[in-house]
C-alpha cells in the first residue's frame, strides 16, 4: 500500500506542477547537448506495462493528493507529483526506481534513464487548450489515439474522457506505474466498481514503456492510430529521427499528429523550427504550424500528415 507524507508542502519549490524549470540538468555537458551528440546509451526495451497490484487499494490516497485542471468544459484530475516523489524517496525498497534517482539528483533528465515524465510541462497545457477549442466532442468517438511520451498522461486522458480509445507510451515504466495509471483511474467513471475499473484498464487502454524505436517494433501488428499527441518530445536532436519513424510506423494513412513544443530548447539545439526542417528533408510528412504562443519563450503546435 502506498503511504503519503502529508507534511510535504504543496507549494514547495520542488513541486513539479508548480515549477517550470529547464528541462536539462546543469550537470550535463553543454557542448554535447548543443551538437545533438550523445554518449552510447543502452535505451530501455519496450514492454507492455500493467498496473501495480495495489493500485485500487491506493486510490483513496491518490484522491487525497490529486488536484483538478479545467480544460474547456472538461475536468481532469491528476496527482500532485511532489507528494508522490517525496514519498518514494523515503521507501527503502524502492531505491532503484528511475523516478527516485531523478528526484535525488534534482534533475529533469538523466539520459537513457529518466525523461522528465513526472512533470506537467507548459506545452502539454497548450495542446490541451488547443484540443478543447479545435475539436467537438463528437470528433473523439471511436477514434484510436496515442499519447506518445505521455508522462502524466493528461493529453490521452482528455481524449479518453471524450470517448476515444487511448494508448499511452512513456520511456519510464516507473512513470506509467506510479503516475499515469493512477491519473487514468482518477478520471474514470466514479460509479464503476473496483472490478469494473480494473476491467476498464484491461480492455480499454494499453500502456507501453521504453524507447520509441523498440515501441514501434513491439506494436507493429497493433492497429494504427487516427491521432498521435505528443508534447515536449523534440528537445533531443539525436532522438528526433526515432520519433519521426515511430510516427510513420504507427499512424493511419489519413491520420493526424499534433506536436507541441518550444521554438528552441536552449543548450540542446532542438526546437520547432529545427524539427520542421528535419520533417521537410525527410519528405514523409507535410507539416503546418496551427498554433503559437505570443510570449518571450515561444511555443507552438505543429500538425503533421502523410504527404
Amino acid at each position: 500500500m502506498f503511504k503519503f507524507n502529508f507534511d510535504v508542502k504543496a507549494e514547495s519549490s520542488e513541486d513539479p506542477e508548480a515549477v517550470k524549470t529547464d528541462i536539462f540538468s546543469k550537470q550535463e555537458n553543454s557542448e554535447e547537448r548543443e551538437s545533438g551528440i550523445t554518449k552510447d546509451i543502452d535505451w530501455y526495451q519496450s514492454e507492455k506495462v500493467q498496473p501495480l497490484d495495489n493500485i485500487i487499494s491506493a486510490m483513496d490516497f491518490y484522491e487525497l493528493n490529486a488536484k483538478e485542471m479545467e480544460v474547456g468544459k472538461t475536468t481532469i484530475k491528476h496527482l500532485v507529483a511532489g507528494f508522490l516523489l517525496e514519498d518514494l524517496k523515503e521507501q527503502s525498497h524502492l531505491v532503484n526506481l528511475d523516478l527516485r534517482k531523478s528526484e535525488e539528483k534534482h534533475s529533469d533528465l538523466i539520459s537513457g534513464v529518466y525523461e522528465g515524465g513526472a512533470k506537467i510541462w507548459e506545452c502539454t497545457e497548450d495542446l490541451l487548450l488547443y484540443l478543447s477549442e479545435k475539436y467537438e466532442d463528437s470528433f473523439w468517438k471511436e477514434k484510436r489515439v496515442l499519447d506518445l511520451g505521455c508522462g502524466c498522461g493528461l493529453l490521452g486522458i482528455y481524449a479518453m474522457k471524450h470517448g476515444a480509445r487511448v494508448d499511452f507510451q512513456d520511456y519510464n515504466k516507473d512513470v506509467l506505474e506510479y503516475i499515469t495509471y493512477p491519473n487514468i483511474l482518477l478520471n474514470v467513471d466514479d460509479s464503476l466498481s473496483e472490478d469494473e475499473k480494473l476491467k476498464f484498464l484491461d480492455n480499454s487502454t494499453t500502456l507501453y514503456s521504453g524507447d520509441w524505436s523498440h515501441f514501434a517494433e513491439l506494436t507493429r501488428d497493433v492497429e494504427k492510430y487516427d491521432l498521435i499527441l505528443t508534447s515536449e518530445t523534440i528537445y533531443n536532436i539525436a532522438n528526433q529521427q526515432k520519433l519521426l519513424d515511430t510516427f510513420a510506423g504507427r499512424l493511419k494513412s489519413d491520420g493526424v499528429i499534433l506536436v507541441a513544443a518550444k521554438s528552441h530548447y536552449f543548450g540542446v539545439g532542438g526546437g520547432l523550427e529545427q524539427f520542421s526542417e528535419i520533417i521537410r528533408l525527410g519528405n514523409v510528412f507535410q507539416s503546418e504550424s496551427v498554433w503559437q504562443a505570443d510570449e518571450n519563450l515561444k511555443r507552438g503546435i505543429l500538425q503533421l500528415k502523410f504527404k
